[in-house]
C-alpha cells in the first residue's frame, strides 16, 4: 500500500501535504487544460499526477474537479506556495530568456493557485480501470518555472512528462514545449536530480510527427487519444 492509498479525507483536508510522496513517481503535465487522457492511459503505472496551466483559473478547475470517469473525490483543498517549496526558491532563467516575449502573453495569465485532490475508484470498477486511489495536484502557474521550483528545489524529478497539445502560437503558450533547445527542455535536462523516464507527446492536427529529443526512443502510439469523435494521436517515448 502506498501513502496515497492510505490517505483519509481528514488527512487530505487538514493534514500536511505529503509533498515528497507526490513528487516521487509523478506524472507532470504542463499546459494541461482539463485533459484526463493521461490518467485514462497511464494510471495503472502512476498514482500521482501534477497538472500545470497558467490559463485555467481556480474557478474553472473547481467546476471540473469531480469529473474523472470511474472515480469520486475523497477530499480536496487549496495548497499554499510554502507547502510546495518549503525551503523557498529563486528562479533560474533559461539561456536566452526574453522577458518581453514572456509578457506578450500576460493577458492569458490567471491568478496563480494550487489545489490538491485525491480520488477513489468507484466500487463498480476494478483494477483494470486504474489504482484504488489517485492524487491530482493542479497548479495554476507557468510550466517551466513550476517544474524548476517543484522538482529542483525538492531534489526530485518527474517520472513521466506530457507534451500534449501544448498551446504553441494561438494556444497562448509563451514558449514551444516541443523544442529540444527550448525553455522546457532546458529545465528538464539541467535538473541534476534526474530526467523523466517517459514522455507522452502529441495532440490533434499536424505538427506532432517531429519529436526530436534524441535521448528518447519511440515505444508506443495511442491513436484516437481524445476518443473516436475527436481522434488525435499521442506517442510514448522512453529514455534510451
Amino acid at each position: 500500500m502506498t501513502k496515497i492509498d492510505s490517505l483519509t479525507k481528514d488527512q487530505i483536508v487538514n493534514g500536511q501535504l505529503p509533498l515528497i510522496e507526490l513528487l516521487d513517481n509523478s506524472f507532470y503535465y504542463p499546459s494541461c487544460g482539463f485533459d484526463g487522457g493521461i490518467i485514462k492511459h497511464y494510471s495503472k503505472q502512476i498514482q500521482s499526477f501534477i497538472y500545470c496551466d497558467y490559463a485555467t483559473g481556480e474557478d474553472r478547475l473547481m467546476s471540473q474537479l469531480d469529473t474523472f470517469h470511474g472515480y469520486q473525490i475523497v477530499g480536496h483543498r487549496q495548497v499554499q506556495e510554502k507547502e510546495l517549496i518549503p525551503q523557498g526558491w529563486q528562479m533560474q532563467p533559461p539561456p536566452h530568456f526574453d522577458i518581453r516575449e514572456y509578457y506578450k502573453y500576460k493577458d492569458s495569465f490567471m491568478k496563480p493557485f494550487a489545489h490538491w485532490a485525491v480520488y477513489e475508484r468507484l466500487e463498480n470498477f476494478d483494477d483494470k480501470h486504474g489504482p484504488k486511489k489517485i492524487s491530482l495536484l493542479y497548479i495554476g502557474g507557468e510550466g517551466v518555472a513550476t517544474y524548476q521550483a517543484l522538482y529542483w528545489a525538492n531534489k526530485k524529478t518527474a517520472k513521466v512528462l506530457a507534451i500534449i497539445q501544448p498551446g504553441t502560437g494561438f494556444g497562448l503558450n509563451w514558449t514551444d514545449f516541443r523544442d529540444r533547445n527550448g525553455a522546457l527542455a532546458w529545465v528538464i535536462f539541467q535538473n541534476k536530480y534526474g530526467t523523466p523516464d517517459t514522455i507522452f507527446y502529441g495532440g490533434i492536427g499536424s505538427g506532432y510527427d517531429d519529436f526530436n529529443w534524441k535521448e528518447y526512443q519511440l515505444e508506443e502510439r495511442i491513436r484516437s487519444y481524445y476518443g473516436v469523435h475527436q481522434s488525435g494521436e499521442v506517442t510514448i517515448w522512453r529514455r534510451k
